[in-house]
């Protein structure tokens, strides 16, 4: 009897069948009309597979690695707890222009000396002086909550 499926290493992230790196059993049909003649993937030899987990193992030890480096970062931004930032303000404590991101990632920078990508902190909409809540994200499982304080900018 002839089998009817093969194994493959995926080349990159197909949806269903895994992830780049992972090996997968498909049928050979479509592995032959599809994933291979799109390098989608290549036949898994033993070599490959015995590399293909060589590589899975140096990637969960970098994975965890990453997130030992932001458990860290975590512990050192949950210390500051407050960031204070400076704005001109006009009547009604209403501020000039707004707090950005961008502003906050380089108060984080001046602060902890870590850079954290603009992207991944989140603000609300900040129109008046007062404490604002702000979230780092860290790595997709680990957040940090700041507290944000805007106070005027006095000029003399």
């Amino acid at each position: 009897m002839v089998k009817k499926t093969i194994q493959v290493l995926l080349r990159q992230d197909v949806s269903k069948l895994g992830k780049n790196g992972s090996i997968a059993k498909v049928s050979k049909g479509y592995a032959r009309n599809y994933l291979l003649p799109n390098q989608i993937a290549v036949i898994a030899t033993s070599n490959i597979i015995e590399n293909a987990e060589k590589q899975a193992l140096i990637n969960a030890e970098k994975l965890k690695q990453e997130i030992e480096q932001a458990q860290l970062k975590k512990v050192f931004m949950d210390s500051i707890k407050k960031l204070t930032i400076k704005k001109k303000v006009g009547k009604d404590n209403l501020i000039f222009g707004s707090v950005s991101d961008k502003e906050i990632a380089s108060l984080l920078l001046m602060k902890t000396g870590e850079v954290i990508n603009k992207q991944n902190i989140s603000i609300p909409e900040i129109k008046t002086t007062g404490i604002y809540n702000i979230i780092v994200q860290l790595y997709p499982s680990i957040i940090s909550n700041l507290q944000l304080q805007v106070i005027p900018f006095i000029t003399l």
